[in-house]
């Protein structure tokens, strides 16, 4: 009781900005610890982990040829994980429209010996707009929507997944094209890239705190391959193209439109999923 009486007497001696500061600091502590103690003494049925990337399917003119390449990137660290490319004879071959969006991958794991089902998992990110859609392992079926409040404030992404088997591991991913605005967050501003889950709650238990785990970039694409294809390599990817006939003159305008994202960093292999 004395060193509580000690410290009491010592915030009041404080100057109010410094009261303001201790408050601010003790209150971000408790909100960081509260997870963690709750997870010691009731472990969450449920472990949830994420992992940023960013996808570009494009092409590069080379004399009398084009370059076709798609790529993944680990968008935290920029780092390439997987550049594919295939060299084409420029004006005979039609390819998909160049295109880049960013990804955020969860890998959730039921560790429980039940199914968990009626799961709700809210989402928020400054990668998250209107045009974000929702993709999964096949082992899993989720529905989602996005959630705008005001157009100043964070959106929601709600994740709604009817039934999670029991030691189970599905990955979701939520896909957002790269617009100016996303490409000014990222590349220009280089803006923080954070994910909050408020909000958790299936049939099993209630609403809980979650701390999401960050994960290795290839682990979850690695994961995410194993579930898709069962085999710990990444997902068959293949070049699409259709090359002219012989009779079908070359296509004269090319499609420069689109702007390449700035060149991913090369990294050793063993660390470019490191965030």
């Amino acid at each position: 009781m004395s060193l509580l009486g000690r410290c009491w007497r010592w915030f009041w001696g404080q100057s109010r900005l410094n009261k303001v500061v201790i408050v601010g600091f003790v209150a971000a502590l408790v909100l960081f610890l509260v997870p963690v103690i709750v997870s010691w003494f009731k472990p969450t049925p449920i472990r949830v982990g994420v992992a940023f990337y960013t996808y570009e399917r494009g092409f590069l003119l080379e004399g009398n040829s084009k370059v076709y390449f798609y790529e993944n990137r680990n968008l935290v660290s920029d780092c390439s994980l997987r550049r594919i490319e295939q060299t084409l004879p420029k004006g005979r071959a039609k390819i998909p429209v160049p295109q880049s969006w960013v990804l955020s991958k969860f890998l959730l794991e039921n560790v429980s010996d039940q199914s968990l089902t009626n799961l709700r998992l809210d989402i928020r990110s400054p990668l998250l707009q209107p045009t974000t859609t929702l993709f999964t392992t096949s082992n899993v079926d989720a529905t989602g929507k996005l959630e705008v409040t005001s157009s100043d404030a964070r959106h929601t992404y709600v994740i709604s997944i009817p039934a999670i088997a029991p030691m189970t591991s599905v990955v979701v991913s939520l896909k957002t094209p790269i617009d100016e605005k996303l490409r000014q967050f990222v590349y220009v501003d280089h803006g923080r890239v954070t994910v909050q889950v408020p909000f958790l709650s299936a049939d099993q238990f209630a609403t809980f705190p979650l701390k999401v785990s960050r994960l290795n970039a290839m682990k979850i694409l690695n994961r995410e391959s194993v579930l898709r294809s069962g085999d710990e390599t990444f997902a068959n990817e293949k070049i699409e193209f259709t090359m002219l006939r012989s009779d079908e003159p070359d296509l004269k305008d090319e499609d420069m439109s689109y702007q390449l994202l700035p060149k991913a960093r090369v990294c050793p292999e063993g660390t470019a999923g490191d965030w």
